[in-house]
This record gives structure tokens, C-alpha cells and sequence, in this order.
């Protein structure tokens, strides 16, 4: 059941234009790249910019794909008819993961490391590209959590949600800052960060493992 409801939203995302949105979003980093690497003689803090820009995408991207799908079955009352079925309720949540989040992580890394190499001539880490791609699964878990909880407006309240709180709670200069996906996902994701990354990545698995406990819990109290 969790590869059809995959299939059905792979299949919706690609007659649809949210797909497009997200690869035109995606070029932006890139674009920007290009810019700066021709206005400056030495392009070695170009790749820090640019992975500031990707960042932003790891906020809003998830929310786009994911939020808004996950928000639009439980608004149209699909979720509603799968589960007067024998399908468990995890299973719309897992459908929709399994179908969206590579997609997502695709299309975030590849903007980093197409970015990287324009601006900088050096491309990514492996464990920065790695880190990304965290980030990109712990913002859709996030996504996921939020719309259960108000699926009318799932996707702006993320976009809000990490653009007003946890990128602000990320440069805080404290533990607080452990709770932000995108400071998380910065620190993975630069070779030059502070932080150490196996506490970045497991304080990352813990945030998105929450959120996907709201998701659970919220899908399963919701009435038929």
C-alpha cells in the first residue's frame, strides 16, 4: 500500500507544477554563484554564500513538497477514504515521505554542489553534501508534523515556522540552537563548522524523530 500511495503522489507532483517551482528555486543558488564568482578575484568564501543560500532551501523546499501535499489529502478528504479502507494511517504519512523526500534531497544537494562548483571551482564534501541531504529529511519530517496539525495552511505555517523561528533560534549562542534543523544542517554541511558533527547529526535525528511522532500521533487522533 506504501509504494501506491507513493506512486499516486510521484504521479501528482510530476502532472503538476510544484515540481517545477522547487527545480526553478534550486537554479537560484547556482545563479547567484555565477554572479559572484564573476565579480570577485578570489572565489574561496564564495561556497560559504552560496551554502547560506541552500540553506534557505532546505527551510522552504520541504515545505512546498511535502507539507503541502501531505495537507492537500487530508483537505480533500483522500486520507479520509483511505482509511475507511484497510490501509493503516501511517501509511499516508509513509507514502508521501518515501515518494517526496528523495526528491526533495535531490534537488537541494544538487543545487549545492552545482552552486559550489560554479562559485568556487571546488566541489562539496561528501559529508557535506551528506548533510544536506539531513537537513532536507529532518525540514520534510518537520513539514510533515505541521500540516498534520493544521493542514489548511501547512505550507505557509512551515515556511513561517522556519523562517521565523528556527533560523532566528539557530544563531543563538547557545544549547537552544541544537534544536534548529537549519543551523544543524549548516554545521554538517560545512567543513569549516565548529560544532562536532556526530552531535549536529544525532541532535538533527532527534528534532525530525519528533516531529515525525507529532505526525503519527496527529494522523491517528484525526476522526474519519
Amino acid at each position: 500500500m506504501i509504494k501506491t500511495l507513493a506512486q499516486l503522489t510521484l504521479t501528482r507532483l510530476v502532472r503538476g507544477k510544484t515540481l517545477w517551482i522547487a527545480i526553478a528555486a534550486a537554479l537560484l543558488p547556482v545563479g547567484f554563484a555565477a554572479i559572484r564568482n564573476s565579480q570577485l578575484e578570489d572565489t574561496s568564501r564564495v561556497a560559504g554564500e552560496v551554502l547560506s543560500f541552500v540553506i534557505l532551501l532546505v527551510a522552504v523546499l520541504p515545505a512546498v513538497l511535502v507539507a503541502g501535499s501531505v495537507g492537500e489529502d487530508i483537505e480533500d478528504r483522500t486520507a479520509t477514504y483511505l482509511w475507511s479502507r484497510p490501509v493503516a494511517r501511517e501509511a499516508v504519512i509513509a507514502g508521501k515521505l518515501v515518494a517526496l523526500v528523495p526528491i526533495a534531497a535531490i534537488i537541494v544537494v544538487a543545487s549545492w554542489f552545482a552552486g559550489a562548483e560554479v562559485g568556487s571551482g571546488v566541489a562539496p564534501s561528501p559529508q557535506s553534501l551528506g548533510g544536506i541531504a539531513a537537513g532536507v529529511v529532518a525540514s520534510s519530517l518537520a513539514a510533515t508534523g505541521i500540516a498534520t496539525l493544521v493542514p489548511k495552511h501547512g505550507t505557509a505555517l512551515t515556511v513561517v515556522y522556519m523562517l521565523l523561528f528556527d533560523i532566528p533560534v539557530g544563531v543563538l549562542p547557545a544549547s537552544l540552537r541544537y534544536l534548529s534543523i537549519t543551523h544543524l544542517t549548516d554545521a554538517l554541511a560545512n567543513d569549516r563548522a565548529k560544532d562536532s558533527p556526530a552531535v549536529c547529526g544525532i541532535a538533527l535525528a532527534i528534532v525530525g524523530a519528533i516531529w515525525l511522532v507529532v505526525a503519527i500521533f496527529r494522523i491517528r487522533r484525526m476522526e474519519i
